[in-house]
């Protein structure tokens, strides 16, 4: 929750911000790259899991070319919600939730 308060003072969009973002997440990577779970009997790539990787995937697609194009993306479309600072720091708590919740799977 400090993290999230903390986070949600940077204007959107600035690099303070950017790097407020990129430490949790390099982090997460990192903890799964590094933390080695026991494999479980059966565990295998279906078909809910392509699912998820073609919406994650489509996703980051349309971000990335927003951001190359200079388009309009998830990213600017929240902005008027998340300019109000709790908005804002819901958003951030929601967005660190789900990336603990990515980790512990």
């Amino acid at each position: 929750m400090g993290y999230a308060l903390l986070g949600a003072t940077f204007a959107s969009h600035s690099v303070p911000a950017l790097v407020a973002v990129l430490v949790p997440g390099v982090a997460a990577l990192a903890a799964v790259a590094l933390v080695r779970r026991p494999r479980v009997p059966g565990g295998r790539f279906g078909r809910r899991h392509l699912a998820w990787l073609v919406w994650a995937l489509a996703f980051t697609v349309w971000e990335v070319a927003s951001l190359v194009l200079g388009e309009l993306s998830f990213s600017l479309l929240l902005d008027p919600v998340l300019a109000i600072y709790p908005l804002r720091v819901a958003g951030w708590v929601l967005w660190l939730a789900g990336l603990w919740l990515l980790v512990r799977r």
